[in-house]
């Protein structure tokens, strides 16, 4: 399984009450193993570090993602972030 095709599943499902239509909860494992399937993206240096506890990942294409991860909770966050035309490799748009 790659990084795409997890957050297509995750993307898949509609979102929960009062969250917007292109943020989706995830449970820690699915961080968890998101974080270590964008780790070994052969794309590393289009990762970068956000706010803390937040990561940003901005593979080459339309999608940019935010992964926010809730300091002591179940609340992680998966953001994705479209732009209209397709940027390149390590810039957010």
């Amino acid at each position: 399984m790659t990084a795409f095709d997890l957050i297509d599943s995750i993307f898949s499902r509609p979102p929960w009450g009062g969250v917007a239509g292109n943020v989706r909860r995830i449970s820690p494992e699915q961080f968890r193993y998101l974080r270590n399937l964008i780790d070994a993206d052969p794309e590393g240096g289009s990762v970068k570090r956000g706010v803390p506890g937040s990561l940003i990942w901005m593979p080459s294409g339309r999608h940019k993602y935010i992964l926010t991860e809730d300091m002591g909770g179940t609340k992680h966050t998966l953001t994705r972030l479209s732009n209209i035309a397709a940027s390149m490799s390590g810039r957010l748009f």
